[in-house]
Order: C-alpha cells, then structure tokens, then sequence
C-alpha cells in the first residue's frame, strides 16, 4: 500500500499519533504487543486518516478530527463524583472506566460474578503471554478499518470478559465509560467471549463530565459467542457534543447463538459506530438495531456488515434516526450471503425522519446473495412528519405540539421496542426521550 498524500495539518496530526505509539512500543514489555502495535503503526503511517475519497467514509468527513491532536497516554484522574445520576434503576454490576483506564473504586467489587465468570481489566489479561494470545488472534481483520487501526497502535485498557459454558449471568453488566479530560483519546480494546450455553446481557454507557470536552473514544471490541449461547447488548452514546465516538465491533456467532444488540446514540459531534458479524454455524439469529438522534451539526454514522455462512440463519435489523437542524445521518449496512448459506432469511430495514430542511440522511442498504433458496429483504424511507398523523391526533383533542412529540418519540423508540427486559426497555426510553426533548421538535412543522 502506497503513503497517502496528506495535508500539513494531516501530516502534523498523523506524526503526533506516531510519536504517542513511539512512547507505548518503548514502554512495552511484551514482544508480541511490540510486535502488534508495530504492524499497526506501519499500517496506519501508511493509510492514516480516511477522506472523503474512501467510499465507507465519503459521508462522514475528519476534517475537523484531523485538525486535532488526542493524547492517548494522558492517565486518568478518578473524579470524587456521585455516580448516581448516570445508574438506571434496577440492579446491575457495575464497571467504570475513567478517560479509558478502569477504575477500581468506582466499580463495584467484581468478585460478586458467579463462579465461571470474570470480568477484569484488559492491562491485566495481557500482563502474560497467554492473555495476549486469547486477545490478538484477529488482527488481520481488525487492521481493515482505519481507526480500529490507530486503536491497536495505541490501545490502553480496556475489559476481558470471559462467561463460561453452560452459565448464565441473571444480573446485567454495566460497563460505565466517562470522559474527563479534554483533548484525550481513550483507545478502549475489549474481549468478550460467552460459552457453550451460556447467557449475559451487557450494557455500556459513554458520557462526557466537562461540558467543552473534546475527546475522542476509540473502541474495538471483540465478541465471541459459542454454540447455543445468548449475548444481549444495549449501547448508549451520551457524549457532549464536541466529542468523537468510534467503534468497532467485531462479532463471531457459532451454531444456535443469539446475539442481539442496541445502538443507541444521541451525543458527540461524530459518532461512528460498526457491527462486523458472522454468522459461522448453522440455525443462527441476530439482531442489530439502531435509535439515533443528532442535532445542530452533529454527524450519527451506524454501519452493519453481516455475512450468512451457514445454513438457516435469521437476521433482522432495524435502523431509525431523527434528524434536526443541520445534523447528517449515515446508514451502511450489507448483508452478504455465503452459497452455502441456504434457507437463510435476512432482513434490513432504514427509515429516518428530518424535523428541518437543513437535515440530511445518507444511506446505502445492500444485500449480496450467492445462494438460491434464500429470503432476503432491505429497504430505506426517508421523510418529514406526515401531517395526516397530525391532524388525526389534532381531531382526538390533543395540541399540535404533543401530536408532533408523540409522532416522533413513537418512530425513534421502534427498535427500542424489542428489548425483552421491561427494565432495560423503560430505561432507554427514558434517555433517548430527554435527547429528544433537546431537539426542536415541539417547533416542528415542515409542511
């Protein structure tokens, strides 16, 4: 791969990072991570940043990224903060990473999981070569996407979570990630491998706690889920709004798994998130969702790449954004069908509401089929509030603000909708609905 031409700001912006992955090989002790961020380095010297000429990322431009130099090896400063606020109410075990880093005192004691299961910072599972091992068996495919890219040059911290067959984890998992420190990068790696049998329910929650916070979140988690096994995932992104999200996830499902997952995002200027998923046995279901609100000038980018490897496999996926004022939106998602992958039944769907003429929505469903006995469907709609809607909620007796906050609460909360817990189910309602709230909806009427 030839260097890409950059720009001075990008060239400046891309040795800074170069230099941080300098100071983390030098500090390493493992030759195996050496050996790994160097790979990485040399890749991302040579691609760097992604422009607008790179088709996934024609939509969701860096410009301003770039422009900016996130320090990676900042170390946290634990706030004496009450987590209260940032808790749902029902019970759950309790992670937190502070500016990427765990945090021991604000997490709840992690020798309360059951036996069989363990959940423990990433600096310790590669404090030995065997941990290291279990974690860096996907590189080649992970160094594929640019950022996930710079995450492995620079990766920090990050979880291991290991669930053990035949276990079933009853309480749900919050892994609570909050941003302190401006001008930071937190590059989160994380591992979650789920057993033969085994059940867990995961939910992770970024939020920023100083309101000019420019940081930037760089996530690649991997997930495993063995035979039989159920994985539920809920993710909420509530960063302020000059903040970065990326992530990337990469998911591998063996014969009768169930995975399902949420994303569900109404903070940060850029938030970039990506399901990579295969489906690598037989009678295997997935779900991947998404609820997204932006406003002002606000970027929301969800991606789905599934592939069908087997045969009877069921995937559905449901994709919702509401836009306003001069906020984008970007869907990509494929689904790829292997040949042996008959019987499969696969369905994508992208509907999007704009509340301003200044709103924009980018999306690209596709589907790519090489078997012949499949049932496989995508589809797209973008559009304002159906003034029909209006009036026969205006006829019933309520105002024209309440019909237009029903109407839009009722298409965004759609996805939400299949959450199976009534707890975790009221509990996104209720955020996403405060995000909503900070839209221009009750102004709302486009007609």
């Amino acid at each position: 791969m030839a260097i890409k031409k950059l720009s001075p700001v990008a060239l400046a912006t891309r040795d800074f990072y170069l230099r941080q992955a300098d100071e983390l090989i030098a500090k390493e002790s493992s030759d195996t991570l050496k050996t790994i961020r160097n790979a990485a380095k040399l890749m991302f010297k040579e691609q760097a940043f992604p422009t607008q000429k790179d088709e996934h990322w024609q939509y969701t431009r860096l410009a301003q990224f770039v422009q900016k130099s996130f320090d990676s090896l900042q170390t946290a400063h634990v706030p004496n903060i009450d987590l209260h606020a940032y808790m749902p109410d029902f019970a759950v075990v309790k992670v937190v990473f502070v500016d990427g880093w765990f945090s021991e005192t604000l997490s709840d004691d992690l020798s309360v999981l059951p036996a069989g299961v363990s959940l423990e910072p990433m600096t310790d599972t590669l404090s030995d070569s065997t941990g290291v091992a279990h974690v860096f068996n996907n590189e080649e495919t992970i160094l594929q996407e640019p950022m996930a890219t710079m995450n492995s040059m620079l990766m920090t911290d990050g979880y291991y979570l290991q669930v053990s067959q035949n276990k079933a984890v009853e309480t749900p998992l919050l892994v609570l990630h909050l941003q302190t420190q401006s001008g930071h990068m937190s590059a989160l790696r994380n591992k979650v491998v789920v057993g033969e049998n085994a059940e867990v329910t995961l939910l992770e929650r970024y939020v920023s706690l100083v309101d000019d916070d420019s940081a930037c979140t760089n996530v690649v988690t991997e997930i495993d889920v063995a035979k039989n096994a159920l994985v539920k995932q809920v993710i909420l992104q509530q960063q302020f709004h000059d903040a970065y999200y990326f992530n990337n996830q990469f998911i591998t499902q063996a014969e009768n798994s169930n995975f399902q997952t949420l994303f569900a995002s109404s903070g940060s200027w850029i938030a970039r998130h990506q399901n990579h998923l295969k489906m690598d046995g037989e009678h295997i279901e997935n779900s991947q969702n998404s609820a997204c609100v932006a406003k002002g000038k606000q970027t929301v980018d969800s991606r789905s790449f599934t592939e069908h490897n087997q045969e009877w496999g069921v995937s559905r996926q449901l994709h919702k954004y509401v836009l306003d004022d001069q906020s984008i939106g970007v869907f990509d998602g494929m689904i790829r069908v292997d040949r042996k992958a008959q019987k499969t039944d696969g369905q994508m769907d992208n509907k999007n509401l704009v509340l301003s003429h200044q709103a924009k929505m980018n999306t690209k469903p596709q589907l790519e089929i090489y078997a012949d006995d499949v049932a496989c469907s995508h589809g797209s709609a973008t559009g304002q509030i159906d003034e029909k809607q209006v009036f026969y909620l205006q006829a019933r007796g309520i105002s024209r603000t309440d019909a237009v906050q029903m109407i839009t609460k009722a298409f965004l909360l759609e996805p939400v909708e299949d959450i199976a817990s009534n707890e975790i189910r009221q509990w996104i309602t209720k955020e996403m609905t405060t995000a909503l709230n900070a839209t221009h909806i009750a102004q709302a009427h486009l007609g």
